[in-house]
């Protein structure tokens, strides 16, 4: 009965972070020594999460000069923040998703982010934490899926292009909250 409650509890929680459109990424900024706080948009792979360096207009030309780079090459602890506020509270909710972010894509090396995953100490505690699926065995770290999804999830990228770098965030730590036992709607 505790398994299938569990199984249940996983899938409610992979729908919640499928469908939800936008979050909030969180980095520190050691410059101002603030956190440092931007709206993304993001896939999940069943083992991480990618948020796109896309072509959306930006202040410089250079993707790895935007401040939530700069502060993950600098410290890769960041946390992503999934919500959904409705007027009715009782459909509010959650999900904060705390681990290591690297860049992957055209300038990066793919051995790097497999150096990242082998060397991630993960507690079972933090194992149990998380609710999803997290068999590095499977794992995809290929930015062509990244950039795949994002394009299944997102049909504006099919006009703007996704880019060829992506923020991947490595959960250690996924902790949720919602009003109520009523499922968002």
């Amino acid at each position: 009965m505790g398994d299938n409650n569990n199984n249940n509890n996983n899938k409610y929680i992979q729908s919640l972070v499928s469908n939800a459109r936008v979050a909030r990424l969180a980095t520190i900024d050691f410059e101002e020594v603030k956190p440092h706080i931007v709206p993304v948009v993001f896939v999940f792979d069943g083992n991480s999460y990618y948020v796109p360096i896309d072509k959306k207009p930006k202040r410089d030309d250079d993707p790895e000069q935007l401040r939530r780079v700069r502060n993950i090459q600098k410290n890769p602890n960041v946390a992503l923040l999934i919500d959904e506020y409705k007027e009715d509270w009782s459909k509010l909710f959650f999900i904060m998703i705390q681990g290591k972010g690297s860049l992957i894509g055209k300038s990066t090396g793919q051995d790097d982010v497999k150096k990242v995953r082998k060397t991630e100490v993960v507690s079972k505690q933090q194992l149990d934490q998380h609710q999803h699926v997290r068999n590095s065995s499977k794992s995809r770290y290929n930015i062509k899926n990244a950039q795949n999804l994002l394009l299944e999830k997102y049909p504006q990228y099919q006009k703007i292009g996704v880019g060829q770098l992506c923020i991947m965030i490595c959960p250690e730590k996924v902790f949720r909250w919602k009003m109520s036992n009523s499922k968002p709607g």
